[in-house]
């Protein structure tokens, strides 16, 4: 059995080898594997937890989901002894979505037992940074050279984590665009950083748009009015995108997107969540076949 924490675990030729599976998935392609897996999911979540659902059913694992009100979680139990729980009553993996970040998460991955990160805190997303590159690949085939812009919460954005050094590995280059409250100073993998999305617009050839991350900020307040004004995907915006643009979900209509634009020529969000049960068979597969 194998893991996937952090796209930052995987070797070029392991995505790689990642992107062949999914392209079968998506040909229809099924295999199945042997294994009992627990998605434990924290957070409220529709397209991670049911694509990850229907990528079991389909690769005829058999699953249970927690969520938050079901977890011993919740009443003090530590997620290492949770884990060691969920291992004992015969569970091979754990697919788990949290609103906090586990470190180290080394001594969780000595317990036997696989780990699957469908997103933790402002940490990782690692399957939906995969879902952006494959979808991407898809439509660009090669991306060296290529610039991709992310716009909106950069900062609470592990969306942005996982998908920026994907993006990176395969040659393309990464820019944001943010209020300054929610931007980077700097990052690995950041090449360019802009304030004003009207200039880093036409400077790409993809845009990731993200929402905001409200419930990860404390005192921090945005105006949705303001913020749609600066920052959203207008009509007047969508004509300087060049390429494509993507949202990861849930988008927040008249404040990431306008309404109209949502399902547009230019967008690939459908495409997104289409493929979120191949990208999560290919994952699970990377994970379980061992099992077979």
């Amino acid at each position: 059995m194998r893991s996937l924490i952090s796209v930052r675990d995987l070797t070029q030729e392991e995505v790689l080898s990642l992107y062949e599976s999914y392209l079968w998935f998506k040909k229809g392609v099924l295999e199945k594997l042997k294994g009992r897996v627990c998605l434990l999911f924290l957070e409220p979540s529709t397209r991670t937890r049911l694509s990850f659902e229907v990528a079991c059913d389909n690769l005829g694992l058999l699953r249970s989901t927690i969520t938050q009100k079901d977890s011993s979680l919740m009443k003090g139990e530590s997620f290492k002894d949770t884990l060691i729980t969920l291992r004992e009553l015969g569970f091979d993996g754990v697919i788990f979505r949290l609103p906090f970040v586990l470190y180290p998460y080394e001594e969780l991955l000595d317990l036997g037992i696989s780990l699957i990160n469908g997103g933790d805190g402002t940490h990782e997303h690692p399957t939906q940074g995969l879902i952006d590159l494959f979808v991407a690949l898809d439509r660009f085939k090669d991306l060296k050279g290529k610039r991709v812009l992310y716009v909106g919460d950069v900062k609470y954005s592990r969306v942005f984590r996982s998908g920026s050094y994907l993006f990176k590995m395969f040659g393309a280059r990464v820019g944001i665009c943010s209020p300054p409250e929610l931007s980077l100073q700097e990052h690995d993998c950041v090449d360019e950083i802009f304030y004003k999305v009207d200039e880093a617009l036409p400077w790409a050839h993809l845009v990731i748009y993200l929402r905001l991350q409200r419930e990860r900020y404390k005192d921090l307040v945005i105006e949705e009015e303001s913020y749609f004004k600066h920052f959203g995907l207008t009509k007047e915006r969508y004509e300087k995108i060049k390429g494509f643009f993507m949202h990861p979900g849930p988008v927040i209509r008249g404040i990431d997107v306008e309404p109209s634009l949502v399902y547009s020529e230019k967008s690939l969000i459908l495409e997104q969540v289409r493929a979120g049960v191949f990208v999560r068979e290919a994952v699970l597969t990377y994970a379980f076949d061992m099992l077979k």
